[in-house]
């Protein structure tokens, strides 16, 4: 190939690679940045209201008391989860004397409820419910 012939496709891909940043800046400006609770505080998804009363460790197992009311569902405290940057972890049954396992909700009836994660870390708590997450903050002084 000629030299001219090489320079005009490099100066070609250099403008598509520049068009192409600008697209995505233009689609990333419109992003929303994600709002984050503390703990305590209580937040409204869908119909049911989210209430995170206290966090606390015990053995190296986070507890978070919640509670939650607006919704007859069997399993409408099966969507929370802990992230803790290295990890996503799931609910597990409060250990004995610590508070009742989350499961079921009521519409009128507010459910109080303990979710344990096998963790000590900070990390932040998720619950999702009609196609929205909240997000709590668990950090400060946590640790057993």
């Amino acid at each position: 190939m000629k030299t001219r012939t090489l320079l005009l496709l490099a100066v070609t891909v250099g403008l598509v690679i520049l068009v192409a940043g600008g697209v995505k800046l233009l689609l990333i400006a419109e992003d929303k940045p994600v709002h984050h609770l503390a703990v305590p505080s209580s937040a409204k998804v869908g119909d049911m209201t989210v209430n995170v009363r206290s966090v606390s460790v015990v053995a190296g197992t986070t507890l978070v008391a919640v509670e939650l009311v607006g919704v007859d569902d069997p399993d409408g405290a099966s969507t929370f989860v802990f992230g803790t940057g290295q990890a996503t972890l799931q609910p597990e049954p409060p250990p004995a004397g610590h508070g009742t396992a989350c499961t079921s909700t009521k519409a009128a009836v507010p459910t109080s409820c303990v979710l344990a994660f096998a963790t000590d870390a900070h990390g932040v708590l998720g619950y999702d419910r009609a196609g929205t997450t909240l997000r709590w903050d668990i950090v400060g002084p946590i640790g057993g």
